[in-house]
């Protein structure tokens, strides 16, 4: 008892210190050229935690003259994604420092970049090889590569590596590369290509839909997947693996995800098979609303690949013993703290004492449980905050004879409103990344009467986890059951989320399916429809 006692303490301490160690990291610059005619005022900087397999966004805010800044935590040194509508790519970043990158835009056809402040040399460096990072002719790869056997596919990848790799060394040879520079260089190069060649299903599937113009939205696969032999991952072999300083790199946390549900994984798992079950149901009443959702979540499992609870965890460590045949202790920690994680995440729950302790007793790099503390920690205080939150409603679900009235039913309590309506799932990163990206939007208009920010969302959103994440979303909800959700995603044509749709002050539908980049289209049609 008293050995438990103590883990759980160490625990506690590491959570704090956690809470402690990220320091306020600033990224700033100066864009010439740049005039808001452009048609954009922010940016993003996103920061990928390996660890726990979450992400943070922060907007970057461009002003009129060209200057931006953004500050934010960052725990320790890393590659951050920083996405501008004129550039795209990682940028390394000192924990606690400022990282300058001033851009020249006078001429479009050949913008420039060169960085100032910290992590400077590594940085304009990096600037240097960007192009044998960056550049992947993705129009000439769509060409033809969904014809090409899983053998060819490879080869084409590991040529264009060899080129990559070849190109960087040329310019460290001949300009000369900080060594940190040299290699994030490759190491990105390497985890990319193996990104890419582990998702050869995913590929080929998304380029016979571009060939044969298929929605993505249509989440139901096109293409029966290819069945890769063990054969086809040797290339993996040559990476080296059990290395820390591989965090600093951006593509890495792809790699390592790419690694965790590889197919071969999915093989040995053994994926869920409802096709008898879905077969059986539709020869019945198919208009029964049981029998439609039952139907709805088995082919959803099926299209995601569902697997038994717990075989994937089982599976995986035989995989990547008998495939790898080397010590990849971090990648086993890493692919199991983001399981512990994303599940925390996902149902907004803390984990107990003894969970934590357990924690401290499986992994074997120690430092990578202060991520998964610090996450606990703000879950904690996320629950806490919920008494205090204003802003928000939570709306009864409307009573209706029919799921076909909820529309009707849903706008009766905004008559007279422009109504903005976020279709989202407390599970869905891009909903929840959405919302933040219009949260300085929505202060803006707050004292506007005439404006609704509604929220839906249906039961794929736990409870729980709605009620602890909703209050934290200003403007107004509801949870609707799937009956009347489903008649909306009909009405909407939603296949996938987040899906916004914007309504008149009359009630019609303006735009079902509203598409942005920018946060000022949405205010544009906003403020054109509070003038009518």
């Amino acid at each position: 008892m008293k050995k438990n006692i103590v883990v759980i303490c160490l625990l506690l301490i590491a959570l704090t210190v956690s809470a402690q160690s990220k320091k306020m990291t600033t990224y700033s610059g100066m864009i010439t050229g740049y005039t808001t005619s452009f048609g954009f005022t922010t940016g993003k900087l996103i920061i990928n935690n390996v660890v726990t397999s979450l992400h943070e966004m922060y907007l970057i805010n461009i002003e009129p003259s060209g200057k931006f800044l953004v500050t934010f935590p960052l725990k320790h040194n890393q590659e951050c994604w920083v996405s501008l509508r004129f550039f795209n790519g990682p940028v390394y970043f000192e924990a606690g420092k400022e990282v300058v990158q001033n851009f020249n835009l006078t001429n479009t056809s050949k913008i420039s970049s060169a960085f100032q402040g910290a992590g400077a040399v590594i940085n304009n460096d990096i600037n240097k090889v960007r192009p044998a990072l960056m550049d992947y002719n993705w129009n000439a790869i769509y060409t033809n590569i969904d014809q090409l056997t899983p053998g060819q596919y490879k080869t084409y990848f590991l040529k264009m590596q060899a080129h990559k790799l070849a190109y960087t060394d040329s310019v460290a040879k001949t300009a000369g590369l900080n060594k940190t520079a040299y290699e994030l260089a490759r190491r990105s190069i390497q985890y990319n290509i193996a990104s890419n060649l582990m998702s050869y299903n995913e590929i080929r599937e998304s380029v016979f839909r571009k060939k044969h113009n298929i929605s993505f939205n249509n989440r139901e696969p096109m293409l029966s997947p290819v069945k890769l032999r063990s054969e086809y991952y040797d290339f993996l072999k040559a990476l080296r693996y059990n290395e820390p300083k591989a965090m600093i790199s951006y593509f890495y946390y792809e790699f390592v995800n790419k690694l965790m549900f590889m197919d071969l994984v999915y093989d040995q798992a053994g994926r869920l098979d409802f096709s008898k079950q879905i077969a059986l149901l539709k020869t019945r009443d198919t208009t029964n609303e049981d029998i439609k959702g039952t139907i709805k979540l088995l082919e959803d499992q099926m299209s995601h690949k569902a697997t038994a609870p717990g075989a994937l965890e089982k599976a995986r460590p035989v995989v990547l013993k008998k495939l790898l045949n080397t010590n990849i202790a971090l990648e086993s920690d890493l692919m199991y703290l983001q399981s512990v994680s994303s599940n925390m995440d996902m149902q907004k729950d803390t984990l107990t004492d003894a969970a934590l302790a357990r924690l401290k007793l499986k992994v074997k790099n120690k430092f990578l449980l202060n991520d998964v503390a610090a996450l606990n920690s703000s879950i904690k205080q996320s629950i806490l905050n919920v008494k205090n939150q204003t802003g928000y409603t939570d709306n009864q679900v409307p009573v209706t004879d029919s799921a076909r009235n909820i529309f009707v039913k849903l706008l009766d309590k905004y008559k007279g409103k422009v109504v903005f309506i976020d279709f989202w799932a407390t599970w869905c990163v891009p909903c929840l990344n959405g919302m933040q990206e219009i949260a300085p939007l929505k202060a803006e208009l707050a004292q506007n009467k005439d404006v609704v920010f509604l929220y839906v969302t249906n039961t794929s959103s736990p409870e729980k986890t709605y009620q602890t994440m909703m209050p934290g979303i200003k403007g107004e909800h509801y949870r609707l059951p799937d009956s009347q959700y489903d008649y909306l995603a009909k009405l909407f044509k939603i296949f996938s989320i987040p899906h916004y749709a914007i309504i008149n002050k009359r009630g019609e539908i303006v735009n079902d399916n509203f598409q942005w980049s920018q946060t000022n289209q949405i205010k544009q049609q906003l403020m054109s429809l509070m003038n009518e």
